[in-house]
């Protein structure tokens, strides 16, 4: 529930507040739904007038306000860029968020401000007016700013208006991405259709060649600090190349093939001598053979060299020949034969021949032999030699080959810088971004500001609202009574009935001018009679059964209307039951006009008796007695005497005495009666009378001696 009611009460036009003292107060409290209805039915006016302000204010704006138009213009952004080249110094790998954080981060970009002074740059925006003036506001801000100051404003400047431009510009621009995509929209307005549909181009294609140039710069950058490198890595070479060629001629070392000249020359005798060992194996055992076969007694014509000799073979070839030239002479001729003899002869020649032979094969194996002994020996020894001297050079070698792997480091080091700066110097000509144009923007056919429509309804929307608001505040300011449960608790009273609000509505008139009023509805009739039932049926205070039944109807200083309809219906519901009723005008805070006749004030000072001012014979239906003419003053104890007296007297001739109190916080002169009477009503209107009224009236009663008995509630908003 909403709290209407605020804690602390400021007092009506008479301050009686602090006679209440020791109870709650009754302005803390809550309001309803329905008290809320209340409080905007009886502020209308206002929450309409402020609508229709409101209204007439968009209305206004609408037509006199220019035009806008937007156009957008849509670019698709794949996060992993295109792979030209293998070692590229731009990243293509996607993020673990599948490239969404990249994209947002291109979104930024697009309305960052190198992005955008690209495009006014290629728009010449800076000579627009539209965007290089300064607004309406910023006018007359720097106005204000020179006549309340004493410098003198700096002259425009070129980067001013430039800096002007990109303010206008991101005012115009808005950055658009739909989740789970990855299309970005860039949205311009501006005043013209083609100025909006130019400027979201020129933005979108900025933001594309941005991107090249910083994918471009960034292999440069690359290239030149590799580049920047190179020097150093060439002269750390150097400086290794020079160590080694230093360290060589101080230890006078020779490499020959990459190797050391001892360790190539123990490398070539290392060769030489297994091939010595293997050709001298290889003749102990062609000198074993022969001389095992010549142990034997055996020609040595078995062995490999023999088998292998041309001149033992031809040899071999003649033998044979002359041995079957023989046979066959032998055969023919007989041993005998001089033929035969000479074939004899020339046979034993070859054979002479042949053990000559290889008696030199035998004696050219054993030479051989003897000599590949000693080469052995030889190679063995000088193989000795440099393995001693190799030694003895082992921690230079040592030195010289961590010397070596410094230089191939620096080496591979110098390289690979080499080539990286040339592979990065090529890509930075080459542009890898993954992004394009997808939706160029075209001028719009309609404008997109001012939505009339949509701004009138708000503007109605809105002004309701705020009329609410403002008839919040001012109910918050000055409350009304809005509930039954708050006026209980304000008065200290029961509510015996509500009335509808049309029982003030048609023709006005008091009781000084009017009869009682005849033209009620029947329902409002039946409220007023059981509001009277209720107020005597549970009256708890002993009464004079020598006085009349007697009921002061009293509100709030701005009640008085609805205070004499009440009494007028008290009055009409009585007679209608068959009582005799008594309508006295006891509004006596100002007395009676000009020209009224004795009434109430002059019973009340003792001038006259009830049977003197009003006709006291009449058998039934309603009598009126008005306020009187007396304008002195009377004392309370006899004023409250006189007032017995008048209901006492009234007792013999009327059933009820219905008593038009007044406002009581004004109307002090009606103390006396008010004392004596059997009931005190108080008469208020739900969400129209003032809460500061209803407290007055309540303390005003009680001080006088009677404090309020029964509410009789108005509800301006009920119908009957």
């Amino acid at each position: 529930m909403t709290r209407l009611i605020p804690t602390s009460a400021s007092s009506g036009p008479l301050t009686l507040a602090g006679y209440s003292a020791g109870a709650p107060d009754p302005r803390d409290g809550t309001a309803s739904m329905g008290d809320l209805w209340r409080i905007l039915w009886r502020r209308r006016a206002l929450i309409v007038l402020t609508a229709l302000v409101l209204f007439v204010a968009t209305l206004a704006y609408g037509v006199i306000a220019p035009p806008l138009y937007t156009a957008s213009s849509e670019i698709l952004i794949d996060p992993r860029d295109r792979r030209v080249v293998v070692n590229d110094v731009n990243p293509s790998s996607v993020a673990p968020d599948g490239g969404v954080t990249q994209v947002e981060s291109q979104a930024r970009v697009v309305e960052s401000s190198t992005v955008l002074l690209r495009a006014i740059a290629a728009t010449h925006l800076t000579d627009d007016p539209e965007f290089s003036q300064p607004g309406p506001l910023a006018r007359l801000s720097g106005m204000v700013k020179g006549f309340f100051s004493a410098e003198r404003p700096a002259p425009d400047t070129a980067a001013m208006a430039e800096e002007r431009t990109l303010r206008a510009l991101k005012r115009r621009l808005a950055i658009k991405r739909a989740d789970r995509v990855f299309v970005i929209e860039v949205v311009v307005t501006a005043h013209t259709p083609a100025k909006a549909a130019l400027l979201a181009n020129a933005i979108a294609d900025a933001y594309l060649a941005d991107q090249a140039d910083a994918k471009a710069n960034a292999g440069r950058r690359a290239s030149d600090a590799l580049s920047a490198r190179l020097g150093e890595q060439r002269a750390r070479v150097q400086a290794a190349e020079y160590a080694i060629q230093t360290y060589k001629t101080t230890h006078n070392i020779v490499v020959s093939s990459g190797l050391l000249t001892g360790e190539q020359q123990l490398t070539d005798l290392n060769n030489q001598l297994s091939a010595a060992q293997s050709r001298t194996a290889q003749l102990r055992a062609q000198v074993e053979q022969i001389g095992r076969a010549r142990r034997a007694g055996l020609a040595p014509d078995s062995t490999a060299e023999v088998m292998q000799s041309g001149v033992i073979a031809r040899l071999r070839e003649q033998e044979s020949g002359l041995v079957a030239q023989q046979a066959d002479l032998e055969s023919r001729l007989g041993p005998g034969h001089p033929a035969v003899a000479a074939i004899r002869s020339q046979l034993s020649h070859v054979r002479q021949l042949i053990g000559a032979e290889l008696g030199r094969i035998s004696a050219s194996a054993q030479a051989d032999y003897e000599r590949a002994q000693t080469d052995e020996r030889l190679l063995a020894a000088n193989v000795d030699r440099l393995k001693a001297a190799a030694l003895d050079m082992g921690q230079t070698a040592v030195r010289l080959r961590e010397l070596e792997r410094d230089l191939e480091a620096a080496r591979t080091v110098y390289a690979a810088f080499l080539v990286r700066a040339q592979e990065t110097r090529e890509q930075s000509g080459i542009d890898t971004t993954n992004a394009r144009i997808i939706t160029r923007a075209m001028p719009p056919l309609e404008k997109s500001w001012p939505p009339l429509g949509l701004l009138l309804a708000g503007a109605m929307g809105g002004g309701l609202g705020l009329g609410a608001g403002l008839a919040l505040v001012r109910e918050y300011a000055a409350p009304s009574i809005l509930s039954r449960s708050q006026i209980e608790r304000t008065t200290g009273a029961a509510v015996v009935g509500i009335l509808p609000g049309t029982v003030l509505a048609g023709r006005r008139r008091g009781l000084r001018r009017a009869a009682p009023n005849t033209d009620a509805t029947p329902h409002a009739l039946a409220v007023a009679g059981l509001a009277l039932r209720r107020l005597f049926d549970t009256d708890a205070i002993p009464r004079d059964a020598a006085m009349a039944r007697g009921v002061v109807v009293t509100s709030g200083a701005r009640d008085g209307e609805a205070r004499a309809r009440v009494c007028h219906l008290f009055a009409a519901a009585a007679a209608m039951r068959g009582e005799r009723v008594l309508l006295v005008d006891g509004d006596i805070e100002d007395g009676a006009p000009p020209g009224a006749g004795p009434g109430l004030l002059e019973v009340l000072q003792g001038d006259s008796t009830l049977g003197a001012v009003v006709d006291v014979s009449a058998a039934s239906g309603v009598t009126a007695m008005g306020s009187g003419r007396a304008r002195s003053a009377f004392p309370e104890g006899a004023g409250r005497t006189h007032a017995r007296r008048m209901l006492a007297e009234a007792a013999a001739h009327f059933d009820l005495v219905v008593i038009d109190g007044g406002a009581a916080a004004r109307n002090l002169r009606i103390a006396p009666l008010l004392a004596v009477v059997d009931e005190v009503l108080l008469v208020a209107r739900l969400g129209a009378t003032s809460h500061d009224d209803v407290a007055a009236a309540a303390d005003a009663a009680t001080i006088m001696g009677r404090p309020i008995s029964a509410v009789l509630l108005i509800d301006m908003m009920a119908q009957g």
